[in-house]
């Protein structure tokens, strides 16, 4: 996955801002080396290939997973807490360091803003962060969409 889609693979699982055009090589490759060992961590712990990664990529299926693992990866980051609620603090200051670009950052940010919601949901699994993990990740899915649009 490119550096940007694990990113916001952590930050909301559907955003593909790899199709951001004001971020250089270098910085994709830094962010993907700072998310890197989250996410295989992760994957181990629940089971996941990479192969099974590189085919959700692929496929555009990355929501067929466990919601756990993304849970997992989003309270390794910081934007679940380990109370199980989305964390916006955190999501928008990972998005102020990785996108250079203010009005990227403007769009990221509104979608942040607009997905506080999930935290007012009856979850199942309480502090876990699964279930809000899923609801965080299905919140994101129209900001891919529009990042795509843009580039």
């Amino acid at each position: 996955m490119t550096s940007l889609t694990l990113m916001f693979l952590v930050v909301g699982l559907a955003i593909n801002l790899g199709n951001v055009q004001a971020l250089s090589n270098d910085d994709k490759e830094n962010i993907h080396a700072g998310i890197l060992p989250f996410i295989v961590e992760c994957s181990k712990e629940y089971g996941v290939t990479e192969e099974q990664i590189k085919e959700a990529k692929e496929s555009g299926q990355a929501d067929s997973f466990d919601p756990c693992l993304i849970g997992c990866i989003f309270k390794k980051i910081g934007v679940i807490d380990d109370k199980g609620l989305f964390n916006p603090d955190k999501s928008e200051e990972l998005t102020k360091k990785v996108l250079p670009n203010e009005d990227d950052q403007k769009k990221a940010l509104e979608f942040i803003d607009s997905c506080k919601s999930v935290n007012d949901e009856d979850v199942s699994d309480g502090e876990k962060g699964c279930d809000r993990a899923k609801l965080l990740y299905e919140c994101f899915a129209p900001i891919r969409d529009e990042f795509v649009k843009a580039s």
